[in-house]
């Protein structure tokens, strides 16, 4: 770590002292049916369960609509399972979600019921008043139990909810809607209690490379290149110092945003991870993806493993979720022959999906990402359909988990993951945008990359890609390198905008639907670097802030 040790120490005091108890948002996975709770088409209905209050703030869950078959019926849940099978039972789900709202109890909550006017009846109303709900049993409906949990008191990030009528049927929605739905005929039945707006799990892809046991190539190049021994800072340090490989060839590109921060780190150092976790939750991030590699001729973790444990190592690890990313490359080494496949499962679950804060799916599963599938065996859907396999018998064995396996667009056909054994596809970055070198181009097919993908999906947001640190040490040719000239902050807001406009507009299975991949914390070299620099500070992390509307956190911190 750079800097002076005692001045180290004494900021990692004060950031401790500072810190305190904290606490950590639940998620609300395992949930219990209602003994009461009816058939919907077959298929229980999910419900809350009865248990005590959390101390702490449950997890908001997407609070989605599905419409009936006859269209006069509005089922609403927020139990991720239950909107799939209704939707595979013929309801159709409605573009974007109601609100976000907790399925376990917590303080200052109150509970919404869910009835029905009789047991075979396809249309349902919801009420936090128990009043209401008892009166409307002893007149002979179908109590199904609670399906969410409601704000009592408005808050940060909170808005009313209301019921309407129309004679028929029941809708809610925001106070913000009420007009829309008198003009097509509904009445207000009253407010049904707060809940968010908007609650989006954005995290970013980690690079755990800076270290002495992290990017080879890096290390012996900048010996080579810049005389210096042991330094995996190659490049971007030289590039932000002014050398002569950055101005002969960009003589007008202001490149004094290559430092972070807190100053060229050591990742595998547990106090780096802390600050940058204090980074990423001061700003409202929700989780780390962390890049992963196996070493196929040691049979064991190599490269970013020593930032991985430098995060299992720092005290505040509980206050962010992770994933790992495994990248089986068909390249550079990388490939993964199939009689490996036991090993690597046996590290990856119980070294890290045992751990308590795994990142987990709006239904409760935890999620292993696979940020390339085709080094897996010769990369064909039955061979990584057999390593996807391998995971979920590991960890169901081990851990009693049903894995939630996503798998990275980029590198393999998004309609292929269901044949591959994979759940939901996701992003990281847009290769083919990349290519022509331009964010405006990145941004005017943002949205139909992310509609290549079918069913369950985890978006992404590019932050920028710009690799001309790597001149000469990784790329020799200058006209090979590529970056984005016209990249701005503003069109990295418009990016994370598209994003949430997509998220709005979903009809997509909610598992993972309000999940966003940043590209990345920490990719130095590649120019994907949203964590606090020295000349733009906080100015990512604030536009995810801002356009995400996250509300965890109290805001940046640039140096902790």
């Amino acid at each position: 770590m750079e800097g002076d040790p005692k001045t180290m120490r004494m900021r990692l005091l004060r950031r401790r002292q500072r810190r305190g108890v904290l606490s950590r948002g639940i998620a609300a996975g395992s949930v219990l049916a209602s003994a009461a709770a009816m058939a919907l088409a077959g298929v229980a209905p999910g419900v809350a369960s009865p248990t005590g209050e959390q101390s702490e703030s449950a997890e908001p869950l997407p609070l989605v609509e599905l419409v009936s078959a006859s269209g006069q019926g509005r089922l609403y849940t927020a139990d991720a399972a239950e909107a799939r099978r209704a939707a595979a039972n013929g309801m159709t789900r409605s573009p974007g979600q109601i609100g976000f709202l907790p399925r376990e109890p917590f303080t200052g909550s109150k509970p919404m019921y869910r009835l029905k006017p009789s047991a075979g009846a396809s249309k349902w109303l919801f009420t936090a008043s128990s009043t209401e709900r008892d009166r409307l049993v002893s007149q002979g409906w179908a109590y199904e139990g609670v399906a969410a949990y409601l704000y009592s008191q408005p808050g940060e990030g909170l808005v009313e909810m209301r019921r309407f009528t129309n004679g028929k049927e029941w809708r809610l929605a925001l106070e913000s809607r009420t007009d829309e739905l008198k003009n097509a005929g509904y009445t207000v039945d009253g407010p049904v209690g707060y809940v968010h707006e908007n609650w989006v799990r954005a995290g970013a892809v980690y690079f755990g490379m800076f270290n002495i046991d992290g990017h080879q190539r890096i290390i012996e190049r900048t010996e080579e290149v810049y005389g210096r021994e042991g330094d995996w800072w190659g490049g971007v340090r030289d590039f932000y110092d002014g050398h002569r490989h950055a101005g002969d060839n960009w003589p007008d590109e202001d490149f004094s945003h290559l430092k972070p921060s807190i100053g060229y780190y050591d990742d595998s150092d547990p106090e780096t991870l802390e600050m940058h976790i204090d980074q990423a939750t001061s700003a409202g991030l929700s989780f780390f993806n962390f890049y992963w590699y196996w070493d196929t001729e040691n049979q064991q973790e190599r490269v970013t493993d020593a930032a991985l444990d430098a995060f299992l190592a720092a005290e505040n690890k509980d206050t962010i979720d992770f994933t790992i990313g495994f990248c089986a490359h068909p390249f550079g080494g990388a490939s993964i022959p199939v009689e490996q496949y036991g090993a690597i499962a046996d590290v990856l679950v119980d070294k890290y999906l045992s751990q308590e804060n795994t990142l987990r799916t709006n239904d409760g599963r935890k999620i292993l990402n696979i940020c390339d599938a085709r080094g897996l065996g010769d990369g064909t859907n039955a061979q990584v359909a057999r390593f996807v396999s391998t995971v979920r018998a590991t960890a169901e064995q081990r851990l009693g988990e049903d894995i939630y396996v996503m798998i990275n667009q980029g590198g393999f056909d998004p309609k292929q993951v269901s044949a591959a054994g994979g759940d939901a596809s996701y992003c990281t970055t847009d290769g083919a945008a990349v290519e022509t070198r331009s964010y405006r181009s990145y941004l005017e097919g943002q949205r139909a990359y992310y509609g290549n993908a079918p069913g369950a999906y985890g978006r992404c947001v590019l932050s920028n890609f710009d690799e001309r640190p790597r001149y000469p040490i990784e790329t020799p040719d200058v006209e090979a390198i590529r970056w984005m000239p016209d990249h701005s902050l503003d069109r990295f807001r418009q990016a994370v905008r598209n994003a949430r406009a997509d998220m709005d507009a979903s009809t997509r299975p909610p598992e993972v639907d309000n999940l966003l991949y940043v590209y990345a914390w920490n990719e130095w070299h590649e120019g994907g670097a949203i964590e606090p620099n020295e000349r733009d500070g906080c100015a990512y992390l604030d536009i995810l802030r801002d356009e995400l509307s996250l509300t965890r956190g109290s805001g940046c911190t640039a140096v902790p």
